[in-house]
């Protein structure tokens, strides 16, 4: 088939990238310059950056996770020289979760000196010589727990916590981003000297971050559940009945033998959880499967997003389940 017979569209996506990026200067030099723009002008591609474009088929395709990257991606696409991405970039890039909607700014690390200044768009992170910069999806970035513990430095204990137990999160399947001993080092390199912001609150999430959170809605639940002085609990104990194998619960408080589960939509939409099956299927596995471990003698209690991120409410329904506070901190 010839390209004379091929659409605006056809043709621009021939020139895409891995990512479905379109970048102007080379369809330009293709001879697709006045597709591409024609193409942006009736919406069918989004201008993700000066010179980047997208079909929207695509961009509408994406989740805001992914979105966001596609940005970061477009930013590395047109640079004249390579970047490191840090901050919320970097915590996206290595697949970190973020309560609530990423930034639209880019975040960069660039030398102490003559790095330049932050522009609209993009923040620039004055960085040591000695940060460790990987490689990850083709772009630089500074390590998972540097990472995490930057992106500390900056957000609420309920937020820091989840980064930081996804970045040394222990699958059952594959391997860890990173090992707790990898996190504490990071940790142990901020600066003590002068006044080092967000330096106590990274030190305070790192030390309670856990290796066996299941998911960004577990770690923020686990970490009101610490601020609002409950007992906490112990995460993915494993149940088996006479059938064999239950499950792994999110969290199960021993001296009340009380079973908590949180429930996050993604569960029953995306595919990663249902693997194929429809909503009303997952439901029912999941009724069955709370009905075997209450046979095993716990009661079962779960919440959502819409409690976890109310702390008087959660707070309320922790003491209504019966949940006891834990013994004063020293």
């Amino acid at each position: 088939m010839s390209t004379a017979s091929l659409t605006p569209a056809a043709l621009l996506a021939s020139i895409a990238d891995q990512q479905g990026l379109i970048i102007a200067t080379y369809a330009s030099s293709v001879g697709l310059g006045r597709e591409l723009r024609t193409e942006f002008e009736r919406g069918e591609v989004v201008r993700l950056r000066r010179g980047v474009y997208i079909p929207v088929a695509i961009w509408q395709s994406l989740t805001p996770d992914q979105q966001y990257v596609r940005r970061i991606h477009a930013h590395a696409a047109v640079s004249a020289e390579p970047l490191t991405f840090s901050h919320d970039s970097a915590a996206a890039i290595w697949g970190l979760p973020r309560v609530g909607a990423w930034p639209s700014a880019i975040h960069l690390l660039v030398p102490p000196a003559g790095g330049g200044r932050s522009s609209y768009g993009v923040v620039r992170h004055p960085g040591e010589q000695s940060v460790r910069v990987v490689a990850r999806d083709g772009l630089l970035v500074t390590s998972v727990v540097t990472t995490a513990v930057d992106m500390a430095r900056v957000l609420t204990f309920p937020e820091a916590v989840a980064m930081m137990d996804r970045a040394i999160a222990a699958p059952r399947f594959g391997s860890a981003l990173a090992t707790r001993e990898e996190l504490e080092a990071a940790l142990a390199a901020l600066p003590t000297r002068g006044p080092i912001k967000g330096r106590t609150e990274a030190l305070r999430a790192g030390e309670f971050a856990s290796s066996q959170s299941g998911s960004c809605g577990e770690s923020v639940s686990r970490a009101f559940m610490f601020i609002l002085g409950f007992l906490i609990p112990e995460l993915q104990v494993r149940f088996d009945d006479a059938d064999g194998f239950i499950a792994f619960v999110d969290f199960f408080w021993r001296s009340i033998n009380r079973v908590g589960e949180f429930d996050g939509f993604g569960k029953y939409v995306k595919d990663e959880f249902t693997r194929g099956n429809t909503t009303a299927h997952i439901v029912m596995e999941e009724k069955v499967r709370e009905d075997r471990i209450r046979a095993c003698g716990p009661l079962v209690s779960r919440w959502d997003w819409e409690l976890a991120n109310s702390p008087s409410a959660f707070g309320a329904f922790l003491t209504r389940i019966g949940v006891p506070r834990a013994e004063l901190r020293k």
